[in-house]
């Protein structure tokens, strides 16, 4: 089952208006982090911090900003909706008669006895492959923390183009030393960022981020470097990538790119239509109010009051036989998905496999 993500209600509805009083809701963050890393009201957050800190203590503090009821917590409480991460979900955590569990799946599997999952891709397949079993939502991830947009002095000049991610994690053929150098050829600057200034598009005139030009989903991957784009105020080329095509409305939200030619012609082709640029921008300006992180917050808040609390009620008026029986059919759902999911993927190995022996 798709759960599709409601509007934002006018208020949390409150016990003196009749409505049954609502459960307390937790993101779980295991022992280990400092006090120096917990948010406070005013919104900020340590920058360079992995996926798990994001979903958990980031959420945790925009909701709280936005004056939603809800905890972070190093101890799994016995009772009421526990969000967390999927490293911090292990197989073995079963939820009791008052727990329900929320997943924040990421890029990770599923887990086999939450409740509900939240996915980072619209493209997810517990979405595009919907089952009442396994009900699931998209949430947005969050923009980059501290994100500094570029600089308006900068004005027309189109110089420096920045990868700001895991070198790894770009292209090979943009990696390389010759893809740099080509680009310096024709007057620009191409650099990979380090992680302790991702946040920094200060002196960056666009954005170049590919995985692979190979045809690839990715569809486990969120779009937040195309949200950063848009913050950022400068043009995106990224691959082909289903989060970002899930996220695309116009011709300027960003440019696909699919060669290192292509990377090169949509440069030179930005670099020479000021007028082309300043649409972007003018785009980005919009779009970027669509991921401004108080409305990602109210979209949480929404999905909380509108579809966890519900799940909540329901899960303790179940019978404990009906209860028993769900960790039943969890039990092989998930044996299912994971022998599915190895068949898959030793399907493409071996594909891939057989295109490097093809001549």
């Amino acid at each position: 089952m798709r759960i599709e993500n409601p509007e934002p209600p006018e208020r949390t509805p409150r016990p003196e208006d009749g409505a049954p009083s609502p459960p307390p809701i937790y993101f779980y963050y295991p022992p280990g982090i400092g006090d120096g890393d917990i948010p406070e009201s005013r919104g900020e957050f340590a920058r360079n911090r992995p996926g798990n800190y994001i979903w958990t203590v980031k959420t945790c503090g925009y909701l709280s900003k936005l004056g939603f009821p809800c905890r972070l917590t190093h101890q799994l409480p016995d009772e009421g909706i526990i969000l967390t991460h999927r490293e911090f979900f292990t197989n073995r955590m079963i939820p009791n008669r008052r727990q329900v569990f929320v997943c924040l799946v990421a890029d990770f599997w599923r887990h086999p006895f939450a409740q509900l999952h939240i996915v980072q891709n619209p493209r997810d397949p517990l979405l595009t492959h919907a089952s009442p079993a396994w009900p699931a939502a998209f949430m947005r991830h969050w923009p980059e923390t501290g994100l500094i947009p570029r600089d308006p002095a900068r004005g027309d000049v189109f110089v420096n183009v920045s990868y700001f991610g895991l070198p790894t994690r770009l292209a090979p053929q943009l990696r390389h030393a010759q893809f740099a150098a080509r680009l310096r050829e024709h007057g620009f600057n191409f650099r990979i960022v380090s992680r302790d200034r991702w946040n920094d598009y200060s002196d960056t005139d666009a954005v170049l981020a590919v995985r692979s030009f190979a045809p690839v989903s990715w569809h486990k991957f969120p779009p937040t470097k195309l949200y950063n784009c848009w913050i950022a105020g400068v043009p995106g080329l990224l691959g082909g990538e289903s989060a970002y095509q899930a996220e695309r409305r116009n011709e300027y939200d960003y440019f696909e790119v699919r060669s290192a030619d292509e990377v090169l012609q949509t440069l030179i082709r930005l670099r020479g239509d000021p007028a082309l640029r300043a649409a972007v921008a003018r785009n980005c300006a919009e779009r970027a109010a669509d991921v401004d992180p108080m409305r990602i917050a109210e979209t949480w808040a929404a999905f909380l009051n509108t579809i966890a609390v519900p799940a909540w009620r329901e899960w303790q008026h179940r019978s404990a036989a009906s209860r028993t029986a769900f960790r039943v059919a969890r039990v092989f759902r998930y044996l299912q998905f994971v022998c599915a999911d190895f068949a898959m993927r030793g399907i493409s190995l071996v594909r891939k496999q057989m295109r490097a022996l093809a001549p």
